[in-house]
């Protein structure tokens, strides 16, 4: 069976990042590629130059880009049901208000640890 490729450009130095990106549970269904932004922005620039992955993380797949929340709400739609992630993401399918909301949350929870830890948000 060929998988499909799904590829996540993420912040690998933010622990929300990195959290999510380990939880998640893909792998059963797609091939799955877990890329640190920070070490590779000119291959997301070619790639996908009109999005900014300081306004989130980047989800590539079959030639479709989603950032932010509505690549939350993709992830949604491939994350394994079974576990508690994929249990969670019901959240982000059924009410769009609450997946950007609570993305928007995160994010700025995100600058704030990374400026305790000593890490520069931008990347």
């Amino acid at each position: 069976m060929n998988k499909k490729l799904i590829e996540i450009y993420y912040d690998k130095d933010c622990p929300f990042c990195k959290r999510y990106a380990d939880f998640l549970k893909l792998k059963d269904n797609f091939e799955l590629n877990l890329i640190n932004a920070r070490e590779n922005q000119d291959k997301l620039k070619d790639i996908c130059s009109e999005l900014d992955i300081n306004n989130g993380f980047i989800v590539v797949f079959n030639n479709n880009f989603f950032q932010a929340s509505k690549a939350l709400e993709f992830l949604n739609s491939a994350v394994d049901k079974t576990t508690l992630l994929g249990k969670l993401h019901f959240l982000f399918k059924y009410n769009n208000i609450f997946s950007k909301s609570l993305y928007k949350f995160v994010f700025i929870l995100r600058k704030i640890t990374l400026f305790i830890i000593n890490k520069n948000h931008k990347i």
